[in-house]
């Protein structure tokens, strides 16, 4: 098989609009791209050698704020001649790092732009009859990033505070409050619902003894599922009038400890939805797993996989993280994951 043939993974990346795959090539020892769950940002880290002391001078040396733009290519990974493309995004570099010996460079790079100020500046505001869309925009705006709401509810609020908090820091403690996830992901502020994302297809199927698993991990733990439904109430101290709504999950049993919850409502159907995503917080968390396997250009934070020929554990999941590394070791997928609820 000559090199045209051969099974391989590729690198292409673009330092401030320059194509330096080839030249990058001939120094990298490493390369991570990490698709972060949600409430973080995406990021990429290339390690280099330095032997010949290039990367260290002012004239190689990375500078804050300098954008990657990245890519990883397979070539005839599956089959003979078949390429496959991941785009990773756009990053711009945050840190760098020198080790030794021998000499080594670290070039750190994240998806929230640098410079902006979602997570370096603490800021006090008062939001006032708003919604959870707008106030997301804004902080888009200011980081320099651009919204993409895909979430199926956009909930209005009165007045909320914003106290002494980063922007994004407090946008994802109040979206977390509604079951809605936030993530950065190539110039990008998304926010989505990972109920919406668990209804997805299926991108692949891992069946152990068939495919190329390298290590898998699962845990299951019932302190997360004790709850056979949540019940939320309130009572408004105006009206005294009591909200209150049960939430009972699809399939649940008919017998068990039910979630109380004392949280403020307007009303009984925002109890309601505030009942299921608490139980759903809880629950969610019962059977996390982690796998590493060949590298697998189609994963991703977001998409759902099927798993078999591991008894109890076998089921859908939705990824919540994937690390794609390209190294010594060749190139491998490494992700986390939880079972899906469905509902």
């Amino acid at each position: 098989m000559d090199m045209i043939d051969a099974r391989r993974a590729e690198l292409v990346i673009f330092y401030n609009g320059h194509d330096v795959s080839i030249d990058l090539s001939n120094y990298n020892l490493d390369f991570t791209y990490t698709d972060a769950a949600p409430g973080e940002s995406d990021d990429i880290q290339i390690t280099l050698e330095d032997r010949e002391n290039k990367w260290k001078s002012p004239e190689w040396m990375p500078v804050q704020g300098d954008s990657i733009q990245a890519e990883i290519r397979t070539i005839g990974w599956e089959k003979s001649g078949e390429i496959k493309r991941l785009p990773l995004g756009n990053f711009e570099v945050d840190s760098v790092e020198l080790d030794g010996p021998p000499d080594t460079v670290k070039i750190k790079a994240t998806s929230l732009p640098v410079k902006g100020t979602a997570k370096q500046e603490k800021r006090t505001k008062a939001w006032e009859n708003v919604t959870l869309e707008s106030i997301a925009g804004e902080i888009a705006k200011r980081a320099g990033l651009k919204l993409t709401y895909l979430a199926p509810v956009n909930p209005t609020y009165e007045r909320v505070d914003q106290t002494e908090q980063e922007d994004l820091a407090f946008l994802y403690s109040q979206a977390k409050e509604e079951g809605i996830a936030v993530k950065v992901a190539s110039g990008q502020l998304v926010l989505f619902d990972e109920f919406e994302f668990e209804k997805g297809d299926p991108v692949a199927t891992f069946t152990r003894g068939k495919d190329n698993i390298l290590s898998y991990k699962f845990d299951w733990s019932a302190s997360y599922a004790a709850y056979v439904a949540c019940e939320v109430s309130y009572t408004q101290a105006k009206k005294k009038q009591t909200i209150k709504a049960k939430y009972v999950p699809p399939g649940a049993p008919t017998v068990g400890p039910v979630l109380k919850i004392n949280e403020q409502a307007d009303n009984e159907a925002e109890a309601l939805r505030k009942a299921r995503k608490i139980l759903r917080d809880k629950n969610k968390e019962m059977s996390l797993a982690s796998m590493s396997m060949m590298g697998d250009t189609r994963l991703a934070t977001g998409v759902t996989i099927l798993v078999s020929g591991f008894g109890t554990f076998d089921g859908k999941y939705l990824i919540l993280s994937a690390s794609h590394n390209i190294g010594s070791g060749g190139y491998t997928t490494s992700i986390t994951m939880r079972k899906v609820l469905g509902w």
